[in-house]
C-alpha cells in the first residue's frame, strides 16, 4: 500500500503494528471464502476427495491473496479513520 493517500494526505501507517488487527479481518474473509469453496465443491462434485478439497482451497488462497490483503487493511483503517468528503478539510 502507499504510505499516504494521494488525495488527502492521510498516513496509511499511523504507528508500528497498526495493521495487526487486519490479520483477524483477513482470517474472517478467508474463512468465508473457504466455506464458499467447500459448499460449491460439494454441490458441483459431491464425491470429492480430501486431496481435491485441499488443492482447491490452496488455489483459492493463492488467487485471492493480494485482494484479501489490501481489502482487510482497508477495512481495518476505515474502522478507526473517519471518511472526509471533498468539502471537508484534510487531516494535518
Amino acid at each position: 500500500m502507499n504510505k499516504n493517500c494521494s488525495h488527502c494526505g492521510q498516513s496509511f501507517e499511523p504507528e508500528p503494528g497498526y495493521y495487526f488487527g487486519a490479520m483477524f479481518i483477513s482470517y474472517a474473509i478467508n474463512t468465508a471464502l473457504f466455506i464458499a469453496a467447500w459448499v460449491a465443491l460439494s454441490v458441483i462434485y459431491p464425491d470429492y476427495s480430501l486431496k481435491l478439497l485441499l488443492s482447491l482451497l490452496g488455489l483459492t488462497v493463492l488467487i485471492f491473496l493480494p485482494f484479501i490483503y489490501r481489502v482487510s487493511r482497508s477495512i481495518w483503517i476505515s474502522i478507526f479513520v473517519p471518511y472526509r468528503g471533498k468539502d471537508l478539510p484534510s487531516p494535518p
